[in-house]
């Protein structure tokens, strides 16, 4: 199926969710606002009555009556309310199925989070969707928990509270979301599909045999039907963060998710008792708005994370030795301006082999172009490496560099990849990250020694300037809504430095006399070093090769 169609596919699936959900959801409200207002009426003769409600809507008026199961006759007409979570479940489960489990895990994994593989990604998802049930259920069906509920509160709570965890160290963030959304989600449709209806069933076989209905049976329902009130604002919240990635792409997702959840269960609550215990209602009102002021205030705080990409280990150093005509020493020190050399290094990035094909990307319609995208970890062209990183680790010690360039760099996020893939840029020197597609997008940093950020992007071509003040190898800038979107910025405290071009080339220039340990890294094939001995006036070519991995 063509890119547009495609998303045609999800926008009329995810219609559909929105809309059986919608229905569900305020059913079960209506539902559970009914059972708070009734009232209890002296003057009804029926059997079995628990109370009435009059209402007005639609130019008449209704009257609702409850009759308890047993005393009261079955009714010939009897409408179950039951389809509508049914085609929630089966919407959301195909809408997780065509965005997640497509392209080979695009959306479903983050090389930043974890390094699972796509089918262990896809095991992990549908065990917290599928496979939490069984826990839970196993949970409210013990009959020692039956009679101390609050045990099964705490294991419930236990059980959100490791799988949001879990879920958030190893999808993406976005993934992650849903897929809890998804478990709680299931626990509600399997609560109605596997608990409430078919007790009921059973309520209303005995009824219609004219035999004793088992009050457990309604109790056991109606505990059912209220989990589900709680989940309900946490479901609808996790179904709305989708386009909010200051939620799901923050450094404590995770933190922030359980927060939220907490804060709409104790809402929930407000709503559900303000009429019979109003002072109860009031404080977890308060108690709601207090977590969510506090979701909102930790969520603005500065972060930091560490990083989780490791290159492979260095290799052995290769000495080189350079001995050029002139011999002139250029002498500094502390806190003094550094001395312009004259010396310059050049060389050449070879790669030896096939070079790895990167990870084919479902891309959305907004991003596609013509043919399979590839993710871009690795360019290679005649041989030569693109993206490396080649710089100075060692001989520039007790040197100051106050020559800041005025000339700002450029981080672009274009065709749903970052261009390039790879930044160095020095120490106070500005940074524009651009949008350069029609697509909403964010920026989110992943650091440790800079001030950390989570910023949207929706509009195209938007700029955000940075100053990056402390040096750093590596950050990294992510995209959270498109998990496969990242890029490593190298922030250099001085200015010998360079990145292979297209042509694996790179190129340092004004070096002062001196011995340097230079080194080369790219974020697949790890790091080398050389070490060379140069004197003023030296024009030194280093080449360096890489090997594909076996």
């Amino acid at each position: 199926m063509d890119q547009e169609n495609f998303d045609w596919l999800l926008l009329l699936v995810r219609w559909l969710h929105i809309t059986v959900a919608v229905t569900w959801i305020g059913t079960s409200i209506f539902f559970m606002w009914l059972d708070r207002t009734l009232k209890f009426n002296p003057d009804s003769n029926k059997e079995g009555h628990v109370g009435d409600l009059w209402m007005v809507h639609g130019g008449g008026f209704y009257k609702v009556e409850k009759l308890l199961m047993g005393p009261t006759k079955v009714p010939d007409h009897l409408h179950w309310f039951k389809w509508e979570s049914y085609w929630t479940w089966m919407s959301g489960a195909s809408l997780v199925a065509l965005i997640f489990y497509t392209g080979d895990g695009t959306f479903l994994l983050d090389s930043a989070v974890s390094n699972i593989s796509y089918w262990q990604g896809v095991g992990i998802g549908l065990f917290s969707i599928i496979g939490s049930w069984f826990f839970y259920d196993f949970v409210w069906e013990n009959r020692k928990i039956k009679d101390v509920p609050l045990i099964g509160h705490g294991l419930t709570i236990l059980w959100l509270v490791i799988m949001s965890y879990f879920l958030c160290h190893t999808l993406s963030g976005r993934a992650a979301y849903i897929h809890i959304g998804g478990m709680l989600g299931t626990w509600m449709i399997a609560n109605v599909f596997m608990r409430i209806i078919p007790r009921q069933l059973k309520m209303v076989e005995a009824s219609r045999k004219n035999e004793a209905v088992n009050p457990d049976w309604g109790k056991n329902a109606k505990n059912r039907s209220t989990h589900n009130t709680y989940f309900t604002l946490p479901v609808i919240f996790i179904m709305i963060s989708n386009h909010f990635p200051a939620t799901y792409g923050h450094d404590f997702n995770w933190i922030i998710l359980l927060l939220v959840c907490a804060a709409g269960a104790a809402i929930r609550e407000y709503f559900v008792v303000r009429i019979d215990n109003p002072k109860r209602s009031k404080r977890f009102l308060v108690l709601g708005i207090v977590l969510l002021l506090a979701t909102i205030k930790f969520s603005q705080g500065e972060r930091s994370v560490k990083v989780t990409h490791e290159a492979p280990a260095v290799k052995k150093a290769e000495i080189i030795e350079v001995k050029p005509e002139a011999n002139q020493a250029i002498v500094q020190t502390q806190n003094q301006p550094a001395a312009v050399g004259t010396a310059s290094v050049t060389g050449n990035i070879n790669f030896e082999g096939v070079p790895p094909k990167g990870k084919k990307l479902n891309l959305p319609s907004g991003c596609a172009s013509q043919g399979d995208v590839f993710s871009n970890e690795v360019i290679v062209k005649n041989g030569k490496l693109q993206n490396a990183l080649v710089r100075i680790t060692k001989g520039l010690e007790a040197k100051n560099f106050s020559d800041v360039p005025n000339k700002v760099a450029e981080l672009d996020q274009r065709g749903c990849q970052y261009k390039p893939r790879l930044l160095a840029v020095r120490v106070g020197q500005k940074v524009d990250f651009i949008n350069s597609d029609p697509v909403f997008h964010n920026i989110r940093s992943i650091t440790q020694n800079n001030k950390s950020f989570n910023i949207p992007m929706p509009k195209k071509d938007q700029r955000i300037t940075m100053v990056f003040d402390k040096p750093e190898i590596f950050m990294q800038s992510k995209c959270s809504v498109h998990p496969w979107m990242g890029a490593y910025i190298a922030v250099i405290d001085h200015p010998y430095f360079s990145v292979s071009n297209e042509k694996g080339e790179f190129n340092i220039n004004n070096l002062p006399a001196g011995n340097y340990t230079i080194e080369v890294w790219h974020e697949v094939f790890g790091s080398q070093i050389k070490e060379i001995s140069i004197t003023a006036g030296a024009k030194i070519n280093l080449d360096f090769s890489f090997k594909a991995k076996p």
